[in-house]
């Protein structure tokens, strides 16, 4: 019965061999001579199906007689015999033919099979994954092209098996559709060794047919996110990634399948089913047809969330995907090597470190400072030249690496494009932040065999500049080498000195330059360091700044500052004399700092006019809280001053922007003893224009009798420096008031 319906299909599409084309006997000829050889040769039977799909495609213009010719016996046999199992069946799908392979694989005997409709004949049952499978079999034999497909098929055994599905479709000699042939045997099993293998290595893997939209996940894959083994959409996948690495993740699927890589490789966040997440490093490789277009898509996952797993070395940081401190360093030492080979070749490491980056994180949370730093570094981006390399070793600290630095200015003019590019606020979290870096430059010398060492003589040229007020830059000497250590251990010191009572506070007086008298007291930090003497503050508060220690520092100093100044109101000194301390960022937006104030006042019987606070406009610009502190601060009568000014990016907009009482001329102008200061006319417009507001001018540094008396002329209202005295102890300052001292 089989054999009449099969012959009937073949009759039909090739006819007679007598009045076969000479181009259809070689084809027949060359299917016998494969399947001499198929029995053992997985390949070759697919070659030889490759071989009788194309004989059923290439119809003869000629009639054909309804008898079956010598080759059409031949191909019978091929059919018969194969050790494949193999099936025909009609344009409605219900099978022709039913070889004995077939027979074996599904357990159906031939008599059972033809005439049934194929997808209802393997899959029988009604549950929806049977359903959902009998709909896959159907567009398979829907398409007009050979498929090979893979998928989980009931045998005889029992158990379903992974079978490999190759469908043909065929043609009658008009070129009509005639229905298909179907080839069907288990999946190579050293395949299923290789997945046993994966599995065993604890990564994940992933199957993804492009086609069909399909994705298969391996139960470690599923075991990195807690997931439960159901569907096959691959939403499964990419709706756990991150939304702040969705983006990047399907670019770099997009590209790999399009082309334009030749692997993919992602690193990104992947949401547990606990609400975590896990970083995973995801790596593969799209399989492409004929015509080059991706069909399937597959790879493997690991989790690399702990820092301590050895299974991958990532190559980039996890936050900015940045390269990271190991993969920067390899590029230097790379950089390094090449400088050794190539006379006059040089390179630099520029160190970059965020000023005050803590502030952001206790006062906006650590999403926001994950936010700055993400964009800080889209920001550092646009900085560089082409072939200079950007990297996040950690923490708030980037590094640079400049290739061919033909010239030491170099370095400087990519410094202090980022001091511009920073110069702009950054939009994080609803917020306007303000951000400043200390920048260390070393340049790369034959003196230099390891990276380490390149960068660490960058870090320790960043240390000066982070010591010299921060946002600005400091290239590497010999002599920082030996000072970077240092550092270390004068934190921990820092640290103790607090509870070892070392800090010391001294004034500088602030004199009315109309009538010569002590109006006011500056009080300043000064540490007594049992091994150092007493350190000014240029060399230990931007460190205290950087660790927080300055916020329990300032408290103490106001603490004392308000003890002394009350013993300098007993000395009988005019009612009109102000306390003035000066605030970091860090200090105005401490949640305690009014409460503080507030106590500090009462215990020592101080009016909130006594009291001055002195802010620089960096300060000033740390985000919109400070707005509200100053409008707090203003509230309780406290008085308000620019510190500072007349340098940097200092304008008049910010004395009208939070209405500060006065403003205080910066030292560098007088500072050298000329007799008019350093910038005389500057001084002259900034003193008119404080005059036309209402705003009050102090200004600093002044050191001869010729300045104090060009202050006269200018209008200015007051002034401190060495002219009138150095800062001095408590003792001395109320020695000072009580000799009603004037210049």
């Amino acid at each position: 019965m089989m054999h009449r319906r099969l012959r009937r299909q073949l009759d039909e599409s090739i006819g007679e061999e007598g009045e076969s084309s000479p181009q259809l006997r070689k084809l027949f000829d060359r299917i016998e001579k494969e399947y001499r050889r198929a029995d053992d040769d997985r390949a070759s039977l697919q070659r030889a199906l490759g071989l009788l799909s194309d004989v059923l495609r290439r119809q003869p213009d000629a009639a054909r007689r309804p008898s079956t010719s010598p080759k059409g016996h031949a191909v019978l046999r091929l059919f018969e015999q194969a050790p494949f199992a193999a099936l025909l069946c009609d344009v409605d799908r219900k099978v022709t033919a039913w070889n004995a392979a077939a027979e074996r694989l599904f357990g159906i005997p031939p008599a059972d099979a033809v005439g049934r409709e194929l997808s209802m004949l393997i899959f029988p049952d009604t549950d929806a994954d049977r359903a959902e499978a009998r709909n896959e079999l159907r567009e398979l034999l829907e398409s007009p092209e050979t498929l090979q497909s893979l998928r989980v098929t009931p045998t005889r055994a029992g158990a379903p098996r992974m079978c490999e599905w190759t469908v043909v479709p065929l043609q009658d000699r008009k070129g009509r559709e005639a229905g298909n042939a179907a080839l069907v045997q288990e999946a190579d099993p050293l395949r299923d060794r290789y997945a046993l293998a994966w599995q065993a290595s604890g990564d994940g893997i992933w199957d993804w047919d492009l086609e069909r939209d399909r994705l298969w996940l391996s139960d470690s894959w599923r075991a990195i996110v807690g997931a439960a083994g159901d569907g096959d959409a691959p939403s499964q996948w990419l709706d756990r990634v991150h939304p702040a690495d969705r983006d990047a993740v399907q670019a770099a699927i997009d590209a790999h399948i399009e082309g334009g890589s030749p692997r993919f490789e992602s690193e990104h966040r992947l949401r547990h089913e606990d609400g975590s997440w896990r970083w995973v490093l995801a790596r593969g490789q799209a399989t492409r047809g004929a015509n080059g277009k991706a069909a399937r898509f597959s790879g493997s996952m690991m989790d690399v969330t702990e820092p301590k797993s050895t299974a991958s070395r990532v190559l980039n940081d996890a936050l900015t995907q940045l390269p990271n401190r190991a993969h920067f360093l390899e590029l230097v030492d790379r950089s390094l090597a090449h400088g050794r080979r190539r006379e006059g070749y040089r390179s630099a490491v520029l160190f970059v470190d965020l000023d005050r980056f803590k502030s952001v994180n206790e006062g906006l949370g650590h999403a926001a400072g994950d936010e700055l730093l993400v964009k800080l570094g889209g920001r550092l981006q646009t900085c560089l030249r082409e072939g200079d390399v950007l990297a996040r070793p950690g923490g708030d600290e980037f590094t640079i690496l400049l290739d061919d630095v033909k010239e030491a200015g170099e370095t400087e003019l990519v410094a202090e494009r980022i001091h511009q590019a920073l110069a702009q606020p950054f939009d994080v979290a609803g917020h306007q932040v303000f951000a400043t870096a200390s920048i260390g430059i070393a340049v790369s010398a034959p003196t230099y065999a390891r990276a380490e060492d390149l960068l660490q003589d960058a870090d320790a040229a960043m240390y000066r500049a982070k010591a010299q007020g921060g946002a600005r830059s400091a290239a590497f000497d010999a002599a920082l080498r030996e000072r970077a250590p240092q550092l270390v251990e004068l934190e921990a010191d820092l640290r103790r000195a607090l509870l070892r009572d070392e800090f010391r506070v001294h004034y500088l007086p602030i004199v009315d330059v109309a009538t010569g008298r002590i109006q006011g007291l500056e009080a300043l930090i000064r540490w007594a360091h049992p091994k150092l003497g007493l350190v000014s503050p240029e060399q230990f508060v931007p460190l205290a700044e950087e660790t927080g220690l300055i916020v329990p520092i300032g408290q103490w100093l106001l603490a004392q500052a308000g003890k002394d100044f009350r013993s300098c109101r007993g000395e009988g000194a005019s009612g009109q004399l102000t306390l003035n301390v000066n605030l970091s960022a860090r200090q105005l937006q401490h949640p305690a700092l009014l409460e503080q104030i507030d106590g500090v006042l009462a215990e020592h019987g101080l009016d909130p006019q006594d009291l001055v606070v002195e802010l620089t406009e960096t300060t000033l610009q740390q985000g919109n809280g400070t707005l509200a502190r100053i409008g707090e601060l203003r509230e309780r009568g406290v008085r308000l001053y620019m510190d500072d000014f007349g340098i940097g990016s200092s304008s008049l907009s910010s004395l009208f922007r939070f209405n500060l009482d006065s403003l205080k001329i910066d030292r560098s102008l007088f500072t050298g003893g000329s007799p008019r200061g350093q910038a005389p006319e500057l001084v002259r417009t900034i003193v008119a224009a404080a005059r036309e507001t209402g705003t009050h001018v102090v200004a600093e540094g002044v050191e001869t009798a010729e300045q104090f008396g060009f202050l006269r002329e200018v209008g200015c209202a007051a002034a401190q420096g060495f002219y009138f005295s150095p800062p001095v102890d408590g003792t001395m300052a109320r020695s000072l008031l009580a000799r009603a001292a004037g210049w």
